[in-house]
C-alpha cells in the first residue's frame, strides 16, 4: 500500500487554465474553489480513461492490500460497492449447497 501523504500536491503547467479559472473567479458572484473543481475534474479524467481491464486491475490491487480504499474509490465510484456487492454475492453462491440439483 502507499503510504505516500494524502496531503500530497499535483503540479502541472496550468497555463490558460489558471487564467480561466482567475477569470471565472474574478466574475462569479462568491468566487470559485479552482482546488475543488481541480479535484473533481481529476477524478471524472481518471474514471474515463479507465477500461474495464483497468477496473478489475486496480480492485485486485486494493484486495492485495496494495492500493488504498479511499485511491480504489477515487478511481472506481459507485462501482466499487457494486464490484464488492458482486464478489460477496459469487461466494455465497459458491458456498450454498447444490446437492439438491444434481440428478
Amino acid at each position: 500500500m502507499s503510504q505516500e501523504s494524502l496531503d500530497d500536491t499535483i503540479k502541472f503547467r496550468a497555463g490558460p487554465l489558471k487564467e480561466a479559472a482567475t477569470e471565472l473567479d474574478s466574475v462569479h458572484l462568491g468566487g470559485i474553489n479552482v482546488s475543488e473543481l481541480a479535484r473533481e475534474g481529476l477524478t471524472q479524467m481518471l474514471r474515463r480513461a479507465m477500461t474495464d481491464d483497468d477496473k478489475i486491475a486496480i480492485y485486485e490491487r486494493y484486495s492485495a492490500g496494495e492500493l488504498s480504499e479511499d485511491a480504489a474509490r477515487v478511481l472506481l465510484g459507485d462501482e466499487f460497492d457494486l464490484l464488492q456487492e458482486d464478489i460477496d454475492a459469487f461466494r455465497e453462491a459458491t458456498d450454498d449447497d447444490t446437492s439438491d440439483y444434481l440428478v
